[in-house]
């Protein structure tokens, strides 16, 4: 088939009434020569047109000084011009004169058209227009964002199934661009967009469809009023039945905004909003004026979820899948909820997530090969847990509440006992008949399972609802062996009877001590796959408790002295958990014996205070935790805010593109059809980047260059910026197959950068929006978890130095503490006295 034939025209400048303005154009736009083919468009034509070309070359730098010249072809339909572009001049100039250029015969007004990058299809606008004229970009004349918008509309009206598959698959990519968004939102594009999602029941148009609702919600705040309420139990149907990773990538992250837009994120609006295109960073009336996008929340999309049984199964199911992009996607949407469930719903949510074993299959992932890939998300997970603990903690145990009433009566029916009354002859109620309404005297019920006293709930204090579930877990994981512990401490004496109530509260203060539950989160950067199990490993640590009071013939005075030795097991045995399976810890519970148990612990008592493990010192070092970890945060941030420069992996500049629509749509689509684009950052030429974040922490900007050289403060040298709006993860893997690359990118650098050094800005699994290359560890911790902390997503710290930076803070403020080194009566003097004469001037000096 024969190319169509283009028409490639020089042409003088445009001459104009008055003499600026004539130099305003000659510095614009200009000719270049004509050219016999485009493998010669760099040789001279005739005489005339190069000295055209060199007078526009000179008047351009005349009037950009430092700018580059370079020529750039600009198509509309089939002509095609070869101009050289001023680039401080704006956008809409540059239309106005091409539009007014004979040779591209362009018959409407300048107002309906706009610039494109030929190859990309990204709009042209004043921010990016020099470096793609620097880049020698070729560009094309089409219609405006505004034109766009109507006739888009138009053709989702249509409802042709070619027709929406392309226009979806085009407006994934219009939707993102402000002047387009504002015009198809204005003409009731969304309600459109809706409706075909309503519709759609499968395949690539609803793939393409929810990609551009995605799109356009991580865009802006507004509009939203176009998303009906059957919208969301749409989405979640589809979550639910869909299989197809091209439309669960897209559904998963519309649930997961959604989620994040309840009336609880309406106040943070101002600060916590993402900042749209031509949009003013600090406008806090643009988050009043959007109230549609604060009236969904976690209880709209429970309520959804709730009318569709299988949606959480199905997410259970996909975390077992070998697609990593599918367990990563349902993994980070139960993150968002865990993270988000209100009040009134935390007790059924999370109670149905433990139904289901959620937390058995994110500990299978911590298992497999994809572990590493998965790691942020799943130590996400892992932080979510210990959330969850400590909200339980902080629940007191009321009897009103039924679910804590249904706990204590299973506790007590499944001890199959019965409560008697004191008596003369029996003061502790231990062989007296059973009580009745009309008995006399101190009634005996919870005292007989080990408790201190009747009032049960008192008991669940310190512990609270915690504390009580792990009971009835306990007693549910074997009620039979419960019932016969509870009978073999009834036969005792009551001096060496263990109170198995009291024993369980103890072990879970020892595992919440251990996990530090008390402070509602975790810095760890490794797996810890048994806080998953809390009350699995809870039932290990009270058998062994039980197991050791009998072994040391142990007295109720004893209690605290069989404490320490299952405080000292705990340790042992969780130490190094991450290269522990299941039956080695089960081991060091089952298998310990009472010698040597006690013997470690007296070697741990000489180089470890019991003082460390009071509460008011646990409660101390919480806090000054808490305050360690704000103070690295904002250190690691103002890294950031100072800038840094990064070696950029030739690997980067091979991304793939994204594939244009099928016409007969149908099949399975894959990972490299995903309905994103590839980048939103064009690939690296040049071997450095220099990154600092802006001011208002919400872009990444950064310049290109061969050589570092010094940057100025501020952001005028970085004319590039990347949306942290639009980062979903850090992933501190090196990009796929670039290992060899970055080497030798480090090598032709001349610096020690490894993979290992490696990390990427992720707006999806198979999506890099940037990949950098650190050039030290310090450089590498600093920026990987000073953007993690800075996303508020769990503020996950990923490296081993950041972690150890906050443990050795918080150790130091405990040691000035407890010391009470204040130093307020201590003065400084501000200049040493001079030495006193000396009393002799006998010197002796010795022979060398």
């Amino acid at each position: 088939m024969s190319r169509p034939s283009t028409a490639e025209r020089s042409y003088p400048p445009r001459s104009m009434s008055t003499g600026a303005a004539s130099a305003h154009m000659r510095s614009s736009l200009a000719a270049a020569a004509a050219r016999p083919s485009p493998d010669r468009a760099g040789s001279s034509g005739d005489g005339g047109s190069s000295t055209r070309a060199a007078e526009a070359q000179a008047a351009a730098k005349a009037a950009s000084r430092n700018a580059e010249t370079t020529i750039n072809r600009v198509t509309y339909k089939n002509s095609t011009i070869k101009a050289l572009i001023d680039p401080t001049l704006p956008v809409a100039d540059v239309i106005r004169q091409l539009c007014a250029n004979a040779h591209l015969g362009v018959q409407e007004p300048p107002a309906l058209f706009a610039l494109r990058d030929e190859e990309d299809e990204e709009l042209v606008d004043d921010a990016n227009m020099a470096r793609k004229i620097a880049a020698g970009r070729n560009f094309k004349l089409g219609s405006s964002p505004t034109i766009e918008a109507v006739e888009m509309v138009e053709r989702l009206m249509s409802r042709d199934e070619r027709a929406l598959k392309l226009s979806t698959y085009n407006l994934q990519r219009l939707i993102r661009e402000s002047q387009f968004r504002n015009e198809f939102l204005r003409r009731g594009g969304l309600d459109e967009l809706v409706d075909i999602t309503l519709t759609l029941n499968g395949g690539n148009t609803l793939a393409y469809a929810l990609t551009s609702t995605q799109n356009l919600m991580e865009s802006t705040a507004d509009g939203w009023d176009g998303i009906k309420d059957g919208f969301v139990g749409k989405v979640v149907n589809i979550l639910a039945t869909q299989e197809r990773i091209n439309v669960c990538r897209p559904a998963t992250a519309i649930l997961k905004k959604l989620v994040l837009s309840g009336p609880a994120e309406a106040d943070g609006a101002e600060q916590g909003r993402i900042i749209g295109d031509g949009e003013a960073s600090g406008s806090a009336a643009a988050a009043r004026t959007a109230p549609h996008a604060y009236r969904f929340g976690f209880e709209a999309v429970y309520h959804e979820i709730e009318k569709e049984p299988a949606f959480l199964s199905t997410l259970l199911q996909r975390l077992g899948s070998p697609d990593t992009t599918l367990c990563l996607y349902s993994l980070s949407l139960i993150n968002t909820l865990l993270r988000h469930v209100t009040d009134n719903l935390f007790d059924v949510f999370t109670a149905e997530l433990e139904r289901l074993g959620v937390s058995k299959a994110v500990a299978r992932l911590m298992d497999s090969t994809r572990g590493e890939e998965l790691s942020s998300t799943i130590i996400e997970y892992q932080n979510n847990v210990i959330r969850v603990a400590h909200r339980r903690l902080r629940t007191p145990v009321t009897p009103t509440n039924q679910r804590h009433a249904a706990a204590l009566s299973y506790i007590w029916l499944q001890a199959r006992v019965t409560e008697t009354v004191a008596t003369e002859k029996d003061p502790d109620g231990n062989h007296s008949l059973p009580a009745t309404p009309g008995s006399v005297g101190a009634r005996f019920k919870w005292r007989r399972l080990g408790f201190e006293n009747e009032n049960v709930t008192k008991e669940f204090t310190r512990m609270g609802w915690l504390g009580l579930a792990c009971c009835e877990a306990f007693v549910r994981s074997d009620p039979d062996a419960y019932a016969k512990i509870i009978l073999e401490q009834m036969n005792r004496p009551a001096a060496r009877r263990c109170p198995w109530g009291l024993a369980s509260l103890e072990v879970v203060d020892i595992l919440a001590t251990h996990y530090d539950v008390d402070s509602g989160y975790t810095t760890s950067t490794a797996f810890l796959p048994f806080i998953l199990f809390f009350s699995k490993v809870h039932a290990l640590a009270l058998h062994f408790f039980l197991r050791m009071w009998s072994e040391s013939g142990a007295s109720r005075s004893d209690f605290a002295r069989v404490s320490a030795l299952v405080r000292s097991q705990v340790k042992e045995a969780l130490k190094d958990e991450v290269n522990k399976t299941w039956f080695d810890l089960e081991r060091h519970f089952a298998d310990s014996e009472y010698r040597t148990v006690r013997d470690r612990q007296m070697r741990e008592l000489e180089v470890d205070d019991d003082f460390a493990n009071k509460a008011s010192i646990r409660n101390l070092r919480g806090r000054l935790y808490r305050e360690s970890y704000e103070f690295v945060r904002q250190q690691r941030i103002q890294c950031l805010l100072e800038g840094a420069w990064f070696l950029t992996p030739q690997s980067s500049a091979a991304r793939a593109a994204e594939p244009a629509p099928s016409a007969g749509g149908g099949g399975r689509a894959s990972r490299a059809g995903s309905a994103q684009p590839p980048s939103a950052v064009p690939a690296s030429t040049k071997p450095w980047r220099f990154y600092r974040l802006s001011p208002n922490k919400k872009y990444l900007h950064y310049c290109e260059a061969t050589e570092r050289s010094a940057i100025r403060s501020g952001l005028d040298d970085l004319p590039e910026r990347i949306d942290l709006a639009l980062v979903a993860d850090v992933s501190l893997q090196p990009p796929g197959g670039s290992g060899a690359a970055i080497a030798a990118a480090a090598a032709a650098a001349g610096v020690a950068a490894g993979a290992n050094l490696a990390f990427s800005l992720l707006r999806a699994p198979d999506v890099s929006l940037a990949d950098l290359v650190a050039l030290n560890t310090s450089q590498f911790s600093e920026w990987t978890d000073g953007l993690g902390m800075l996303r508020g997503e769990g503020g996950v710290v990923s490296t081993k130095e950041t972690a150890d930076y906050i443990q050795i803070l918080t150790d130091i403020g405990m040691k000035v503490k407890l010391l009470d080194l204040t130093g307020e009566r201590i003065e400084v003097p501000t200049s040493l006295p001079p030495a006193p004469l000396p009393v002799s001037t006998a010197f002796f000096f010795a022979d060398l």
